[in-house]
């Protein structure tokens, strides 16, 4: 029921006087307040609108905004035609290379060995006084000293080794060869590091211990380095990781064997770019098109239409045609030279093959398209495109002023609505107070009728009577 009405008007009279109150109220409302109401709703619906543009424009900004960066074009990789030999990493940025590679030699440990024994537990130092183990790792390194008490083991040794706070970089252990008798076990000292930098030394081994070790490698300390022909030049190297033979290139060595290493700039990443910057440019054109266009169905324009964000996408199109002379070579000048072509509906569509070929054959070209020349002072497309899309996206861009100004039709006709609204009250209140006073003097007419034709009844009645 309407607000100011009153459930028993009415009653009085005889007459629908609510019904009557509440129909001429709808039809002020449907001229004066439903036109205003439906104006805030189109104008909210334009609000959200102009949020889902401002996003698809964010979302190019961020592919477009990597594009301006010169690491995105500084990407490398690197193959090795032998994971099994062995492996290799590239740095950004390094240059595009081959080489054949030939491991003729892991880097190995030094490793020294001793005679067998019947026991873990068997004896080595058989004297009433400490005797000393002694070593050194490189030659060039300190000696140490290991202290062997009375009745030391041949597995005490082994821990008073790795125990040893001095210990310059070997691991003691003892090898169960499986054999029989008293040569089954035998003490192994290796070096933790490969290469001829930590070649051990025996300097003394423990008195009366029976300890007979042999050097594995020999005499030779260079036969621990790693040796590689890389394009016919050799290289020893300390280990089986290194990162100065080839500029940029860490290789890992797995055996012996051969295998090429290629390294290429890595494209992959740039041409990504660039596909998802004219996906999210054909997204953010198709919904402008469909929020500006005339719907056949509905019989309306799309909510963005007569805004200043309905011009957008020809704007857009203008800059995805931008000529960027960068380069003096003229490879790449615009978006059409890597594969880019105009649709009917604006869309845009990519040669994937021919954005390979240019990736491949005008890597530089592209880059400079992209990034411009700052000596020159040739801005770059990216840069021109971003600079664009910031300030469309900006807290005082385009977008936000659009909003802003949206936003204040909506404050300036929900007044509107509200000062409609109560001048519709006091109407109303006026003409329910009007609308009582009727119903009232309605029903003291209606009394009155009633009282008089009671008396004409009881008149007619006597002279009825008074003629019989």
């Amino acid at each position: 029921m309407a607000s100011g009405s009153i459930s028993t008007l009415g009653v009085g009279s005889g007459l629908e006087l609510q019904s009557i109150l509440d129909q001429l109220r709808d039809v002020d409302e449907q001229q004066l307040i439903n036109p205003l109401k439906s104006k805030v709703t189109t104008i909210e619906t334009q609000v959200e609108e102009f949020t889902l543009v401002k996003n698809k424009l964010l979302d190019m900004r961020s592919h477009v905004l990597s594009l301006s960066l010169a690491s995105t074009f500084m990407g490398s990789s690197v193959s090795s035609s032998d994971e099994t030999v062995l492996s290799a990493s590239v740095l950004d940025g390094s240059a595009a290379q081959s080489a054949s590679v030939e491991v003729e030699r892991l880097a190995s440990k030094s490793t020294w060995i001793a005679t067998g024994m019947e026991s873990r537990d068997t004896v080595i130092n058989p004297l009433e006084e400490d005797t000393t183990f002694t070593y050194k790792v490189g030659a060039a390194g300190t000696s140490v000293a290991v202290e062997v008490p009375p009745g030391t083991t041949l597995a005490g040794l082994a821990d008073l080794i790795n125990d040893d706070p001095n210990n310059t970089g070997v691991t003691a252990r003892i090898v169960d060869n499986g054999g029989s008798g008293d040569e089954r076990y035998q003490l192994m000292l290796q070096a933790k590091e490969t290469g001829s930098d930590n070649f051990i030394v025996l300097e003394a081994l423990p008195s009366d211990s029976g300890l007979n070790m042999t050097r594995q490698e020999g005499d030779d300390s260079s036969v621990l380095n790693a040796k590689v022909v890389v394009d016919g030049v050799s290289y020893l190297r300390q280990g089986n990781k290194f990162d100065d033979v080839l500029p940029g290139v860490t290789m890992n060595l797995y055996k012996t064997g051969t295998a090429t290493v290629n390294v290429s700039s890595n494209t992959d990443s740039v041409k990504e770019l660039i596909t998802n910057m004219v996906s999210t440019y054909n997204e953010l054109v198709q919904d402008l098109r469909s929020k500006t266009a005339y719907n056949e169905d509905s019989k309306s324009f799309g909510p963005l239409r007569g805004t200043s964000v309905g011009d957008l996408r020809f704007e857009m199109q203008s800059l995805m045609t931008s000529v960027i002379n960068a380069d003096s070579s003229g490879a790449v000048t615009t978006l059409f030279d890597l594969g880019m072509a105009f649709e009917r509906d604006g869309t845009i569509s990519l040669d994937s093959a021919k954005l390979d070929s240019m990736l491949s054959e005008h890597g530089d070209e592209v880059k400079y398209f992209f990034l411009g020349d700052s000596e020159l002072e040739i801005e770059g497309f990216a840069d021109k495109i971003n600079e664009r899309l910031r300030s469309l996206t900006s807290g005082i861009g385009l977008i936000e002023a659009e909003k802003g100004t949206a936003k204040e039709r909506i404050k300036d006709i929900e007044l509107k609505i509200e000062l409609s609204s109560e001048r519709l009250e006091r109407r109303y209140a006026t003409l329910t107070k009007q609308f009582i006073e009727l119903d009232r003097y309605m029903k003291q007419m209606t009394s009155t009728s009633d009282f008089l034709s009671g008396q004409f009844d009881s008149l007619s009645k006597g002279w009825g009577n008074n003629s019989k």
